[in-house]
């Protein structure tokens, strides 16, 4: 038995990578899903529901009464008596981690989606976050080489068996889904996206300012939005105010990312320091669709320093502006980039290589 440990269910980077490593358990093991929202909603419900044998169950979570969530989850542990655990809210890990001391010979992952803040209260946080999983002996798996560096840069050093493991997406699945977008792509004008949640960690008004001005040179261009947050309210004002129209579409949580992304011509991630991967962007490149990006530590990364996609100064929207239309006007441009991309997609962000990596270490005898 494997148990993942998981927030919610909403369309994250952290919840699509569950989604993905549970979906690829080794067979003949069981597989089990704790959901320690009070409310176990969310975009991925269904296909989280979907997946056969696994096992879904709630132990909510209260700060108010964590020593009630400890000893709840000791107690599930107990029945599921699971050989690994994969945690992947952060910070909460440490209770998760002590509940998992319920079950001799277990091992346990934290997964670490985003590195920690560069100054301020909330890094002195992370900091001690740190130093109690050196105490428990709770490995960190960052997303990128770039958080795990991050975390290091802490000076505090990292608990035993940490290291970067790059977040892994379903090529195939990508690629097949984005062959039948492709069949059903809207007439009409280029189409740009963005898919990420409408959050303060990415940069979405950026993009929609920088889409304005691409607007004056190709009038029929179009912006899709996938996703959902708390920002969508803010950033459909921001649509209005620049007179954007119908030519923006929030599109939501979209079913199959891989459809939407054959339906459109260019990818944007516009995105803030704090990210810690991107997997949307990965999804992009695996479909061979040209990149641009904000240049921030993960996304150079993800993009290897530039050569898979081009990268812009955060926040520059003139600059985004530039690099979306040099990629629109001039395909061989667009293809010399998407091929790079597709290619470091295949080689650094398969989902099979992620998930043996997982496996591979919680199963060790």
């Amino acid at each position: 038995m494997i148990v993942h440990v998981l927030g919610n269910m909403t369309a994250g980077g952290n919840e699509r990578l569950c989604l993905e490593l549970v979906r690829r358990g080794p067979p003949n093991l069981g597989r089990a899903l704790i959901i320690i929202d009070p409310v176990p909603a969310g975009p991925l419900k269904r296909l989280f529901e979907s997946i056969p044998d696994l096992q879904i169950a709630c132990e909510p979570y209260h700060r108010n009464a964590r020593l009630r969530f400890v000893l709840g989850l000791a107690k599930r542990f107990r029945q599921l008596r699971p050989r690994g655990i994969i945690s992947y809210p952060f910070g909460l890990h440490l209770l998760i981690a002590m509940a998992a001391r319920a079950v001799p010979d277990c091992r346990f992952i934290s997964h670490v989606g985003n590195p920690p803040p560069p100054y301020g209260p909330r890094r002195a946080v992370f900091e001690q976050i740190v130093y109690a999983s050196r105490l428990m002996r709770t490995p960190l798996w960052s997303c990128s080489r770039t958080v795990h560096d991050q975390f290091m840069q802490l000076g505090l050093g990292m608990p035993r068996d940490s290291r970067p493991m790059p977040n892994g997406v379903n090529i195939e699945a990508l690629r097949e889904a984005a062959e039948r977008g492709r069949a059903t792509k809207p007439a009409g004008g280029p189409i740009i996206t963005m898919t990420a949640r409408l959050d303060a960690i990415k940069d979405h008004d950026t993009l929609l300012r920088a889409f304005a001005l691409v607007r004056r040179q190709l009038p029929t261009a179009r912006l899709w939005l996938a996703g959902e947050g708390n920002r969508q309210p803010s950033l459909e004002r921001l649509g209005n105010e620049l007179g954007l129209g119908p030519s923006i579409s929030f599109l939501g949580v979209r079913r199959s990312v891989g459809e939407l992304l054959g339906q459109v011509d260019l990818f944007v991630f516009s995105t803030t320091p704090a990210e810690g991967f991107g997997i949307a962007l990965a999804e992009a490149m695996a479909v061979g669709l040209p990149v641009v990006a904000s240049n921030v530590p993960a996304c150079r990364e993800v993009l290897n320093a530039g050569e898979c996609g081009i990268l812009v100064p955060p926040r520059d929207v003139s600059a985004m502006a530039d690099a979306m239309l040099a990629l629109l006007r001039d395909p061989a441009l667009a293809r010399a980039y998407s091929a790079k991309a597709e290619a470091r997609a295949r080689s650094e962000y398969d989902i099979r290589s992620c998930a043996q990596h997982y496996y591979d270490y919680l199963l060790d005898p």
